[in-house]
């Protein structure tokens, strides 16, 4: 099989998968493993995208595992062969006898040799830490605990245990101090005070968080990696080459049917006037009885014309 193919068709399923997601939201968000929604139409395409998207993905894994094999196999060949070829060419330049050449590794006189040499280095190395040791005790006191000398005398194990004991107590005498004024400041039923640490309301709260929290985690890491897989799906599709992909083709085919089979948003009804109001008509100035228009001043006439005089309104008869 080919792995092109093969990973052309798991990214195309999961583009399926997300299609269907994405083009029926109500049947994504109330689950469609669940009873009754699980056998609906959009929930059926999607569980069967879904199971088609796992066997596709569990062949390409297998198909890459098999290439990833054979691949290992081979720079393993190639870098066994670079080091033999070092190895010869290494041992060229040396003397026939010379115990660094790889043929000489084992020769009794070599492993004597190297025998010898570890020896010597190791009483070299003991030698040293002697000197510094006898010369850290001899600016010590004779019956001081620091001393080599003094490392198991029963006075100084004793001072050791003590010592010990007693750093303990008082870091343990820390903790609790903290712990109480910590536990001061909460309420009494609070879970995050140490005494009710093994309550078992605490505990039933602390393994829900911590179950939400996994879920969101894996849902997110799902989301992030299917998304990836779309996005490289997309890419893969939108190349005029793999236009006529046989993938690609069911991929849209797929996509039409999960489109019809996506509920379709209502519109909203737009709000109607009340039949029984009426609008009222604005109120329109009215002139008084008593008063006269008078007439807006003309612009300066010209020598060889007369201004005209503005007709005045007539007063409005409407009552108020």
């Amino acid at each position: 099989m080919n792995p092109r193919k093969l990973i052309s068709g798991v990214c195309v399923s999961l583009l399926l998968i997300l299609g269907i997601q994405f083009l029926n939201p109500t049947a994504a968000s109330a689950g469609c493993r669940d009873y009754p929604e699980s056998v609906t139409e959009a929930c059926v395409a999607q569980n069967l995208a879904e199971q088609q998207a796992s066997q596709i993905a569990y062949a390409a894994a297998q198909a890459a595992q098999q290439a990833a094999a054979a691949q290992a196999a081979i720079d393993n060949a190639n870098r066994d062969a670079a080091d033999r070829a070092a190895t010869q060419a290494a041992d060229a330049a040396l003397a026939p006898d010379d115990c660094s050449r790889s043929t000489n590794r084992f020769l009794q006189s070599c492993v004597d040799a190297a025998v010898e040499r570890a020896r010597l280095q190791n009483e070299a190395r003991n030698a040293a830490d002697v000197a510094a040791t006898n010369a850290a005790d001899s600016a010590l006191a004779p019956d001081d605990c620091s001393r080599s000398t003094n490392r198991f005398v029963q006075s100084c194990m004793d001072a050791a245990v003590e010592k010990a004991r007693a750093e303990n107590e008082a870091k343990q005498t820390a903790v609790e101090a903290a712990t109480k004024a910590a536990d001061s400041l909460l309420a009494a039923d609070d879970c995050s005070r140490s005494t009710n640490r093994f309550v078992q309301s605490c505990i039933d709260a602390a393994t829900e968080k911590a179950r939400a929290e996994n879920t969101a985690i894996q849902a997110e890491a799902q989301a992030d990696e299917i998304a990836r897989s779309v996005e490289f799906a997309k890419d893969y599709c939108s190349q005029p080459a793999n236009k006529l992909d046989p993938q690609c083709v069911k991929l849209s085919a797929v996509e039409a049917v999960a489109e019809k089979l996506a509920p379709k948003a209502k519109a909203s009804p737009s709000p109607t006037p009340n039949k029984s109001s009426k609008a009222k008509p604005s109120p329109t100035p009215t002139a008084k009885k008593g008063s006269k228009a008078k007439a807006s001043p003309s612009p300066s006439p010209k020598s060889s014309s007369k201004a005209k005089p503005t007709p005045s309104p007539k007063p409005s008869t409407s009552k108020r």
